[in-house]
């Protein structure tokens, strides 16, 4: 007997790829931080339309371009069979769509997707840094970070705040106020505070978030009569370059490190030279601005006297799941939801 069901999980991921990825086009997923996707977009857009005009043969396809971000994406690599199902370029700071669902093993580790950076700079990367990419195939458009601000309108605290150790000491209980998913702590943050402090360091952490917050609610706040505002906000830096300058805060230099996100820049090999054009345009001197004036730092520019902390890739890359699902237990275990929940939910929080 033949049967009539019809399988619409596989006609729904049909859907996505086709989104993703256009025949006889050069295909491009960027997904931007929230603050830079405006700006991005403002920049790309019409570069990407005078390009089509030149290269009709071969036009560049980048699908929801206003935002450039989908979290379908990541269900259109976990499902590739081969390179004809997956972007020429990924341009992201999500960790779970290159290391997540065997990609990297399928993909990266073979070098079909290679990790590139502005060539021009090469030899002035941090030498543990260059070493970390080169050794695990991964490219980096810019530097990030998460840093901590204070609010100084709040309570202020006994002894100036320049450590780490004193975020995750009880002292700070509710204190904190975090950007970002409601349901997991950034990854990169969570494997530096286990890797520097232990389980119990990401407990205490954990324990000493008093709100979660969508940036634009978060920076509002700051400076406010608001009751729920709190002495310390956790923001990415492309955030934190939005604050207006009127805003009474501080920004934390923690002494232990400050923590990288990377936004990892991949290219298919297949696929280098075609993409070539495309790769001198986002590396061009407008697009460094771009980055620069978001708080992004150019992977040749960090600072030589500074202690940076990255992920170890070739640590991550073949256990990053299991490894996600351990920090993001401790973390969701020990946050206090009660005082979370008693918070107004004005903007939300991202999803």
């Amino acid at each position: 007997m033949i049967s009539n069901k019809i399988d619409f999980s596989m006609i729904a991921l049909e859907d996505k790829a086709t989104k993703y990825l256009a025949d006889n086009s050069l295909n491009v997923h960027i997904s931007m931080p929230c603050p830079l996707k405006v700006p991005f977009h403002q920049m790309f857009a019409p570069i990407v339309e005078n390009y089509n005009s030149l290269h009709p043969e071969l036009p560049i396809h980048c699908p929801n371009i206003s935002d450039c971000s989908s979290v379908d994406i990541e269900d259109v690599l976990k499902n590739a069979k081969d390179e004809t199902a997956l972007p020429d370029i990924i341009i992201t700071t999500n960790f779970r769509i290159l290391f997540a669902n065997g990609f990297y093993d399928r993909f990266v580790a073979n070098h079909i997707y290679e990790g590139v950076m502005n060539p021009k700079y090469a030899d002035k990367v941090l030498p543990l840094v260059s070493k970390n990419l080169l050794e695990s195939n991964i490219g980096v458009w810019s530097f990030s970070s998460w840093s901590f601000v204070q609010d100084l309108t709040a309570d202020e605290p006994a002894d100036p705040i320049d450590s780490w150790s004193q975020l995750i000491s009880p002292e700070m209980k509710g204190k904190i106020t975090v950007h970002g998913h409601v349901d997991k702590a950034t990854f990169s943050l969570a494997y530096f505070l286990q890797n520097e402090f232990g389980n119990q360091g990401l407990r205490q952490y954990a324990r000493n978030v008093g709100d979660i917050k969508h940036f634009s609610q978060a920076i509002k706040r700051l400076n406010s009569s608001d009751p729920n505002k709190t002495l310390l906000t956790m923001l990415p830096d492309v955030a934190i370059s939005k604050i207006p300058s009127n805003k009474k805060i501080k920004v934390l230099d923690l002494k232990e490190a400050k923590v990288l996100s990377p936004m990892i820049m991949m290219v298919k090999h297949s696929k280098m030279e075609a993409c070539r054009e495309i790769l001198n345009i986002l590396w061009s001197e407008p697009f460094e601005a771009l980055l620069a004036d978001a708080g992004g730092v150019l992977p040749y520019k960090l600072d030589r006297e500074k202690t940076y902390f990255l992920p170890d890739f070739k640590e991550i890359a073949h256990t990053f799941e299991k490894i996600e699902a351990e920090l993001d237990k401790i973390y969701i275990e020990n946050l206090p939801w009660t005082e979370i929940e008693s918070k107004t939910t004005e903007g939300g929080t991202c999803k």
